[in-house]
């Protein structure tokens, strides 16, 4: 979560849609609801950041950051 602390802060404001939250290395998407999928949460992240993490099965949020901060510096 060290490596990309201001996507960080974004991601919880405008996906997550809280003014702050603790987040680890091992918090996913399931911390944040309590739906039985995460499909609204993917559907959020595509539409904030134009990325596509349906398939990281393991919803970390690592994981959804680094693809996020790749796509990004693409661009």
């Amino acid at each position: 979560m060290d490596a990309n602390p201001e996507l960080a802060e974004d991601f919880v404001r405008r996906v997550l849609n809280l003014d702050w939250a603790w987040i680890s290395d091992e918090s996913s998407l399931w911390d944040f609801h309590d739906s039985d999928d995460n499909q609204a949460l993917i559907a959020k992240i595509n539409e904030v950041y134009g990325v596509d993490i349906s398939d990281i099965e393991s919803a970390k949020l690592w994981q959804i950051l680094d693809r996020i901060a790749a796509s990004e510096s693409r661009r």
